[in-house]
């Protein structure tokens, strides 16, 4: 019954990630999952995410990446729990001009503080018949304290 509740949290979660206005609706990213310790982000490549040269900007594959680590992370928390990229290293495969990205992210370490995840760029072409790997990222998250509510309703501290 409580993975039932959870799973549904987690659920609303996604859904309201993917109605909030901001960086990730900018770019026009996707959550298509966000599961204990697995994320999963998407997006439609078109020339809005271009640099002059004709290609996906490194940026938005970093972003995509990014978001899709949190996702995961922050599927294993209690909702409110807030998180932080600390530091962040890609290596950049291949080039891309057209077609989806899609972003898997996996958890693979998580301390008290901070997280250590992964996560692979596909990209997918037209078709959809092809996924090639177009980046790799390994980045650690601060996982900030929760914050105590004193009994007035005002935040300790």
């Amino acid at each position: 019954m409580e993975q039932e509740n959870q799973k549904e949290q987690i659920f609303h979660f996604v859904e309201q990630v993917n109605q909030r206005p901001g960086f990730g609706q900018l770019l026009g990213m996707r959550v298509e999952a966000a599961e204990q310790g697995r994320g999963r982000v998407r997006l439609t490549v078109d020339e809005r995410l271009m640099h002059p040269q004709g290609l996906v900007h490194g940026g938005v594959i970093f972003s995509l990446a990014d978001t899709a680590m949190a996702m995961a992370l922050l599927a294993t928390y209690p909702p409110g729990t807030r998180t932080g990229t600390i530091e962040a290293k890609i290596n950049y495969l291949r080039a891309v001009r057209s077609g989806q990205l899609l972003a898997e992210a996996a958890i693979i370490h998580q301390g008290r503080t901070t997280a250590v995840l992964e996560a692979t760029v596909y990209h997918l072409s037209e078709q959809g018949a092809e996924e090639r790997a177009v980046a790799r990222v390994l980045s650690t998250f601060y996982i900030f304290p929760r914050e105590e509510s004193s009994p007035s309703g005002e935040r300790a501290g």
